[in-house]
């Protein structure tokens, strides 16, 4: 349980702050003695994939320039009426149906109405997706067979002598020792065993491996688990609180859950409609894809 030896959770990453924002008036680059307005820009480049977004704006100076010829090259080859022409149409229309059925599956997902009967429903319903328990734990940490060996000399348990410290524990515990004491004087996360094995609270959502979470869940309150064995440390478990997540706090997963269960249902309806059955299998034989005219 790698995530279990921070109580505080993962490593945070420092926030990337953001530009200050560009009014859109504000003349940005300059292509063909044309002066380019951050407006046109964010316009031109709004129609390309986030990464590529990304990778005009870190290296305009190389890359700005061929979406302007691009553009210019597309304005020709509509002026040529090229668009009108096979296989050119086609792909045309190939890309439409692609771009405006996906336009048309991110509508419904994102508008399938929820109400609030609905979301409290679900979540009167579905206790153990809203779990939380507040828990106390016991780390026995050991080295990898291959780990090498730390800069201080000290030689760190092996993966059997953990085993064997972290069995002992659990006996003790089983005949009645005090686990916030064991946790004090033997556990190697220094966080939780400061404050007696206290560890916070673990929820369905939280970024812990699914053997600890699976463990965690199957407490009763006062109950303590088996040692629980992760890449790099044991671990023991006590369930001190078993309680469920407020309802307003959960209210944005709860939404997400209905909606996507929702569209589902109605992707699924959609689905049923297109049963597909085959009345000349030998017009679907592979075949080579057409080809387009090579550029000379």
């Amino acid at each position: 349980m790698p995530a279990v030896k921070a109580p505080a959770g993962p490593a945070q990453v420092a926030p990337v702050t953001p530009p200050p924002p560009v009014p859109p008036d504000t003349v940005v680059a300059e292509v063909d003695g044309r002066k380019i307005t951050a407006a046109e820009l964010d316009k031109l480049l709004s129609g390309f994939p986030a990464n590529n977004q990304q990778a005009i704006r870190s290296h305009p100076q190389q890359l700005l320039g061929q979406v302007f010829l691009m553009q210019r090259l597309a304005d020709d080859a509509e002026k040529a009426g090229l668009d009108k022409q096979s296989p050119y149409k086609e792909q045309f229309d190939a890309f439409r149906l692609q771009i405006l059925s996906s336009a048309e599956l991110n509508k419904m997902n994102n508008g399938m109405p929820i109400s609030p009967e609905e979301q409290q429903k679900y979540y009167k319903d579905n206790p153990e997706k809203f779990k939380e328990v507040k828990v106390k734990v016991i780390t026995v940490s050991f080295a990898a067979a291959s780990a090498k060996p730390p800069a201080d000399g000290k030689k760190p348990p092996t993966e059997a002598e953990a085993k064997a410290k972290i069995d002992d524990l659990a006996k003790q515990i089983q005949g009645g020792a005090d686990f916030g004491k064991l946790a004090r004087e033997n556990s190697d996360d220094q966080g939780s065993a400061a404050k007696d094995g206290d560890f916070g609270v673990i929820t369905q959502d939280s970024s812990y491996p699914k053997a600890i979470k699976d463990a965690v869940f199957a407490l009763k309150q006062g109950e303590i688990s088996a040692p629980i064995k992760q890449p790099s440390d044991f671990y023991i478990i006590r369930a001190e609180e078993v309680g469920q997540e407020p309802y307003n706090d959960v209210i944005p997963q709860i939404s997400q859950a209905i909606r996507l269960a929702k569209y589902a249902e109605w992707l699924k309806g959609m689905q049923a409609q297109y049963n597909v059955k085959i009345d000349n299998p030998a017009y679907f034989a592979p075949r080579a894809p057409a080809q387009l005219q090579q550029v000379h």
